[in-house]
């Protein structure tokens, strides 16, 4: 390999030099278009993996996804076929869908087979069912190492994961890795040469790499031989390799300051594969060669014939001649073998889409009470929300609410302790205000003691990971500290619940809570607040009627042991809990300034309503008001009520969930099923905490009134949508590319990790090994990042607990306001056009419902022949 251009160069080729980085840069970004970023551990935000092909349909992203990463994006036939037989699919679902995805192979006449005439549709109805299975698809961008030398694509990637695992490292490793402060690239063009598990000849090969990344990655592929126009691909398929660290790095380099991008990551994998290949092949052939082995990366399929004699065969069709087989062969080719998935797919999630548009269509809508409510509680949109608004309403003169579970408050939060400020908000927004936890006044030596218990409490645990890496430490560690490890072990096994509220109150003795408040008047500027206070309400509804307490509901989940904490936690807070947006939404509305400005813009909110928040723990269902030492007196006997009716409400929901955990008590009372809950929260070795968001399904935007007293089985998004006080469609857009695609995100993760647990999930929560101190999760100590969900977070092991199927969007809204919404925003566009999203939509409660298609509203003509299955389905 050569070294980089020289310093010395004319004005001229200073300009050729500038312009062939940029042309790298530009043909990275371009390959790296199918990988979505990755968040760390601690900040894990559920994204669609393939969200780079979102531009596309979705069954051209399938053939791209299999093309570079040999996955599925669609559930397996043999899985879906089970369905079928289950009756969670039926005839009538595959004969509506073949009618969307494939109209004019219905429009044929009847074919004559031996001496029966048969329909078109039961033909393609029976290939479904009985037909040839489709072959799994097969990865078929490939390195030159993986056509030539697997043994060396074999040491590349293991030298990847090594040195890209040192320089992401967070402090959990010991050593730092030397020159970090460099950036990625220089550091390991630095050291490469040194690592003794390359080859004497590879690593001298590596001692005169050029300076710039860029000029690596242009020299190794000419070394390679790869051509201009295959360049592209070509980097798409090194980053295919691991795209698990790849997606990783695309986030870093993202971020400033990161010192690494996909750009350093290419020149790593290049020059070391350059290097290693340059002893067998020579200069400018490798490509060449490992583009004519014998390697074969075709996508296996299915010869028409075969397919067509296999179908006869089901049908037990002896006597037919070559005209007839032949006119069957034509009628197959139309629904080609790689598509039946995506039909089986379609009727698969039309099944429950119709049974779940039915029960709110035309439905009576509740009378509610003329009186004020007793309380107005706010809860995220959550899924998981869905049920304690459930059993809240049912115990008063309560009205619940949805509304993404930021509350409107984009921001970073720093608390108490200080350090790092955290992103509060949901992954498309970025936020431009900082707010910071303080004591309360006259509460600063309470808050000082916390904070002194919290650093004794770091220090002892600093220690403790430091003696257990050092060389001897352990062996004293060990003699010193067993007899007590030992037992607090055994106790934490056996007794979760008794072994964490002993360790809740040592930690309540070490380090009380204080009271603090988060300041809002140091971070954003008056106009700032009532701007950000105006549009909370607007945005949800609620600009008159209000009661005396309104709750601002956020939620968070505590698990013990858990890598995946921040999947459980609110997905609209950055993967965070939701208690600082609560608390800062609710001092914005409380500020009396705040109120004056709304009452100038009509919003006038009664002198005797408070904002309270609160913080629902989805693991345990109990719900804690914050900052209640802010409470007037003259509120507190509501807020004692309101308490008493959530902690029945929270007792309800834990015991209807005890009927789908793994483990838990099937029939419990409330109290039992709560003392279960709140000991799975505390047990260091529980796999199944809680589901998260597994089965979520569909999205709704319409008032509460529509699925009040409905149970939905913790299935729906719920965001609360009045279309009459949006007659601008103004809150209608804001809901749709936020919030929506947020629960988009959320859906693609479960759905996708779930149809190819190989490509898109994480594997089994008993063999991770997290690495770089929450850098992720590996699968041993050398292997790729993880990207997705663990399979515990999608089944109990013997059954999904997750249904694969794409987001439904339910809207109540006028169409046109919708078309002009969709044709605004590409992102809109892509996603209900290219079947994404399936967007079902109606104007008001006794309209029927219509479905969006590209060429326009379609009625939704629901099959109701069988009811939705309740059960579990099994895992293929």
């Amino acid at each position: 390999m050569t070294t980089g251009p020289a310093t010395n160069l004319a004005p001229d080729a200073v300009s050729d030099v500038a312009t062939q980085q940029a042309a790298v840069r530009a043909e990275i970004a371009d390959a790296a278009g199918f990988l979505a970023p990755t968040w760390p551990l601690a900040d894990f935000i559920a994204v669609n993996p393939l969200s780079g092909l979102l531009d596309r349909p979705f069954a051209d992203a399938a053939t791209t996804a299999a093309d570079l990463l040999g996955a599925r994006v669609t559930p397996d036939e043999t899985w879906l076929r089970a369905a079928w037989q289950r009756g969670r699919i039926t005839d009538d679902d595959l004969r509506a869908a073949l009618a969307r995805r494939h109209p004019t192979a219905l429009q044929r006449g009847p074919l004559t087979l031996g001496n029966r005439a048969y329909d078109p549709v039961d033909l393609l109805v029976a290939d479904l069912h009985q037909g040839i299975a489709c072959p799994p698809p097969r990865r078929q961008a490939r390195t030159a190492a993986e056509a030539l030398a697997p043994e060396v694509a074999a040491l590349l990637n293991t030298h990847t994961i090594q040195w890209c695992a040192a320089y992401l490292d967070e402090g959990q490793s010991t050593w730092r890795m030397p020159g970090r402060d460099r950036g990625f690239y220089s550091a390991w063009r630095a050291l490469a040469a040194h690592d003794g598990t390359l080859p004497r000849p590879v690593r001298a090969r590596l001692r005169h790499l050029p300076e710039r990344a860029e000029h690596t990655i242009l020299d190794a592929l000419a070394a390679l031989g790869v051509p201009d126009d295959q360049r592209t691909r070509y980097l798409q398929a090194h980053l295919a390799c691991l795209p698990g660290f790849a997606a990783h790095v695309r986030w870093r380099g993202e971020r400033p300051d990161s010192g690494i991008d996909l750009v350093d990551y290419l020149a790593l994998r290049l020059a070391v594969e350059a290097a290693a290949l340059a002893g067998s092949h020579a200069p400018g052939t490798a490509w060449s060669w490992a583009s004519a082995s014998r390697f074969d990366t075709r996508q296996a399929t299915v010869d028409p014939h075969d397919r067509a004699y296999h179908l006869l065969g089901a049908l037990e069709v002896t006597d037919t001649d070559a005209a007839q087989r032949s006119e069957l062969v034509e009628l197959l080719d139309q629904l080609p073998i790689q598509q039946r998935a995506l039909v089986w797919l379609d009727a698969y999630e039309d099944h429950y889409r119709s049974r779940l548009l039915l029960r709110i269509l035309g439905r009576p809508q509740p009378e509610l009470p003329e009186a004020p409510p007793r309380a107005q509680v706010v809860c995220c949109i959550d899924p998981r929300s869905e049920g304690l608004r459930r059993h809240l309403e049912v115990l008063g003169s309560y009205q619940t609410l949805g509304f993404a579970g930021f509350f409107a408050v984009a921001m970073r939060y720093r608390d108490l302790a200080g350090g790092a400020a955290r992103t509060q908000c949901p992954g498309p927004i970025t936020p431009r205000h900082t707010l910071t936890e303080h004591p309360a006044p006259g509460r600063r030596r309470a808050a000082e003691r916390s904070l002194a218990g919290r650093r004794v409490l770091a220090a002892a645990e600093h220690s403790l990971h430091a003696a257990k890496d050092d060389l001897l430490a352990p062996f004293a560690l060990a003699e010193a500290a067993g007899w007590l490890a030992g037992p607090l072990a055994a106790a934490k096994t056996f007794t979760p619940r008794a072994a964490g509220a002993t360790g809740a109150w040592w930690a309540r003795r070490i380090t009380p809570e204080p009271q603090t408040e988060i300041s809002i008047a140091e971070a954003l500027t008056p106009e700032e607040r009532a701007a950000t206070a105006e549009t909370i309400l607007t945005l949800m509804g609620l600009t008159r009627g209000f009661a005396r307490l309104v709750v601002f509901c956020g939620h968070r989940a505590h698990t013990d042991n858990n890598p995946y904490q921040a999947a459980l936690d609110c997905g609209a807070c950055g993967g965070h809990p939701g208690g600082p947006n609560a608390r800062t939404a609710a001092a914005l509305l409380n500020d009396p300034q705040v109120r004056l400005h709304l009452a100038d813009r009509g919003i006038t909110v009664p002198d005797d309503t408070w904002f309270v928040p609160a913080e629902h723990d989805t693991t345990t269902d109990t719900v804690r008001l914050l900052d209640t030492h802010l409470l007037p007196a003259t509120h507190r006997r509501d807020a004692d009520r309101l308490t008493a009716d959530l902690r029945t409400a929270g007792t309800r929901l834990a015991a209807e969930r005890c009927a789908i955990l793994p483990g838990a008590p099937t029939r419990p009372r409330p109290r039992h099923a709560a003392r279960h809950t709140r000991a799975r929260a505390r047990d260091w070795a529980q796999v199944f905490p809680e589901w998260g968001l597994a089965d979520n399904a569909a999205f709704l935007i319409a008032p509460r009134a529509l699925t009040r007293g409905i149970d939905l089985h913790s299935r729906v998004f719920l965001h609360d949508y009045d279309p009459d006080l949006d007659p601008t469609g103004t809150v209608l857009e804001t809901i749709l590319t936020a919030p929506l695609v947020v629960a988009h995100w959320i859906n693609s993760q479960y759905y996708f990790a779930t149809v190819d647990p190989q490509s898109f999930g994480a594997g089994s929560k008993t063999l991770h090994n997290v690495t770089g101190g929450g850098l992720g999760v590996m699968t041993g100590h050398t292997s790729d990042l993880q990207p997705g969900l663990p399979w515990q977070s999608l089944t109990d092991g013997h059954h999904a607990r997750h249904e694969p199927q794409r987001l439904l969007a339910i809207v109540q809204a006028p169409l046109p306001r919708l078309d002009t919404l969709i044709a605004r925003h590409t992102m809109l566009h892509h996603m209900f056009s290219h079947d994404w999203i399936g967007l079902a939509a109606r104007e008001q409660p006794d309209d029927p419902w219509h479905r969006y298609t590209p060429t326009g509203w379609q009625p939704w003509h629901p099959s109701t022949d069988t009811p939705a299955p309740t059960s579990r389905q099994a895992l293929p």
